[in-house]
């Protein structure tokens, strides 16, 4: 009875071997190499007139105020990069220097002969936005002190810049015309950090 066994368990397995080797298959093979991810760039550019675009430019310098005197700033920002910016803004960072030495008025009312007080007396007038013939104010910060908005975070734009496509930025200031000796000579420093985000 073992060898019937035996001789069974062989035959269904010659059988199956058979049905195995007796059937075709096909078979391809595909490759995908050299695959990769990558990001595109992401930059902004700044410009007095909206022609050629900078990473770090004077947008402007005035001299000579009189109280009561306002003086207009234009530029521009640009997206020149890959992807569409949402969020411009605009931190100013402002410091006050004697200009050389004290005039005599001055000297009379200035405490402080190794700091000036200009930026306390520099008044926002308007900040405007433009963009895609839609011109937005910046009342938010109407009638306050270029002091008073050293190191604040300014929001000049909210949607979408596409590529190429810039924003123009407006901003008058004017000299108080409550300014005293005391700001004689004196010179503000203005550096604009722009900033854009996706």
């Amino acid at each position: 009875m073992k060898r019937v066994l035996v001789v069974g368990l062989m035959a269904v397995l010659v059988f199956l071997a058979g049905v195995r080797f007796g059937v075709s298959y096909f078979s391809d093979v595909a490759k995908s190499e050299n695959n990769s991810l990558s990001t595109g760039q992401f930059d902004i550019g700044i410009s007095r007139d909206g022609g050629r675009y900078y990473d770090d430019y004077k947008i402007f310098e005035f001299g000579d105020l009189l109280p009561g005197e306002e003086r207009t700033a234009h530029f521009y920002v640009k997206n020149r990069g890959d992807y569409p910016v949402s969020v411009v803004s605009m931190v100013l960072n402002v410091s006050d220097l004697e200009d050389g030495s004290l005039s005599k008025a001055e000297a009379l009312v200035d405490d402080t002969p190794d700091v000036g007080e200009l930026s306390k007396y520099l008044i926002i007038k308007d900040i405007n936005v433009t963009f895609n013939g839609t011109t937005i104010s910046l009342g938010e910060y109407r009638g306050k002190s270029l002091k008073e908005l050293n190191n604040t975070q300014i929001l000049l734009f909210s949607g979408k810049l596409p590529r190429n496509e810039a924003i123009e930025v407006t901003m008058t200031t004017k000299l108080s015309p409550d300014a005293g000796n005391d700001c004689q000579t004196d010179t503000s420093k203005v550096s604009m950090l722009i900033t854009a985000s996706q």
